[in-house]
């Protein structure tokens, strides 16, 4: 082989390498090529919650009591917006304060009572022959030391009404329930547990931008709640609560409070905590079994008899049965001139 022929061909070697190490690099997973993942595969970054105390952003001024304010205007921001519809997933604001939880520990609550019995009550005619619950002896030496709400007799001669409804699970009749509500313009209470919250976030942003209220279930289940210490009763409430500002904020936070197993000890940890505990005069989970085979106006007739009373604290659900009762027992409400009104804090 000549030496120009040599050449030739060791130079022809260089070249096919310098091309095959070029084709490796762009199917690289670092490379350029069509096998590359694209921009849009990253994984992208959710909001999470903020804590508690709510970090002062960088251009708001501090105040003494650690918050913030927001900054002042310029001359360039307008003075009036337009006034906008708001979306129906976009939060209502509102005036509540920055939340700041008391530390709670069990020497604080030693001196009350740990004897747990559900809330209950029995029927008896006042004098003015209007039948009301009234709450039964033992359950009000439990209570008897704590702020709650439990029936509210009006200073007029018009009755009132104090809608509410628990809801642990969602049984496919909410959003119609809430469009009930929307009709009559009748505004509740709804009680809702961590996993509700996680798991139907849209249902509870539709509640609250439509005016309703979110009270806090905590722990549910008479076993669980009664291995409950006064730390892990507050971790529970505080579990709603963290759920709850991932939709609303770190400055929004729950006001009401309902359980149905309970002792004073706990109770006291709740109303320490700022909450005002709710109890009911009317639940339907009593009568829903024995009415789950009878048609809806009977049970609306129920209804009528046992919550279609003046100061009624009821309780209701979002299930098929409840909801068909509840759409005529509210308009008979409505033409009897009973005022359906919310729950109010007490603190």
């Amino acid at each position: 082989m000549k030496k120009s022929q040599f050449i030739t061909l060791f130079i022809m070697l260089i070249v096919a390498s310098v091309l095959i190490c070029i084709g490796c690099f762009l199917q690289s997973p670092g490379g350029t090529g069509s096998n590359s993942p694209k921009e849009t595969d990253k994984p992208i970054d959710i909001r999470t919650i903020k804590p508690y105390e709510t970090e002062t952003p960088g251009d708001a001024t501090p105040t003494p009591d650690g918050g913030s304010e927001t900054p002042t205007p310029t001359d360039a921001t307008p003075t009036e917006t337009p006034e906008e519809t708001p979306a129906q997933n976009t939060p209502v604001p509102t005036v509540w304060p920055r939340i700041e939880f008391p530390v709670i520990k069990n020497v604080d609550f030693m001196n009350y009572g740990t004897t747990f019995d559900h809330f209950s009550t029995k029927w008896e005619t006042g004098a003015d022959n209007q039948n009301r619950a009234v709450i039964y002896s033992r359950v009000k030496e439990i209570i008897k030391n704590v702020d709650y709400v439990f029936y509210t007799i009006g200073e007029d001669e018009d009755w009132d009404h104090y809608m509410t409804f628990i809801l642990h699970y969602d049984y496919g009749y909410t959003d119609k329930l809430l469009d009930l509500l929307k009709r009559y313009d009748v505004k509740a209470v709804f009680f809702v547990t961590k996993d509700y919250i996680a798991n139907y976030p849209d249902k509870v942003i539709r509640m609250k931008n439509e005016g309703h209220i979110i009270g806090n279930r905590g722990i549910i289940g008479d076993d669980n709640i009664k291995q409950l210490t006064a730390e892990t009763f507050a971790e529970g409430l505080l579990a709603v609560e963290q759920e709850y500002q991932k939709l609303f904020g770190a400055t929004e936070r729950m006001y009401l409070f309902r359980t149905d197993y309970f002792n004073e000890r706990l109770l006291k940890v709740a109303e320490a905590m700022g909450y005002t505990v709710v109890f009911r005069t009317y639940t339907y989970q009593s009568d829903a079994s024995a009415y789950k085979d009878k048609s809806a106006e009977d049970l609306a007739v129920w209804f009528d008899a046992r919550a279609g009373y003046n100061g009624t604290v009821s309780e209701f659900m979002a299930d098929e049965k409840c909801y068909k009762a509840l759409e005529i027992f509210i308009s008979n409400c409505i033409d009897q001139g009973i005022k359906f009104k919310l729950v109010e804090r007490r603190h």
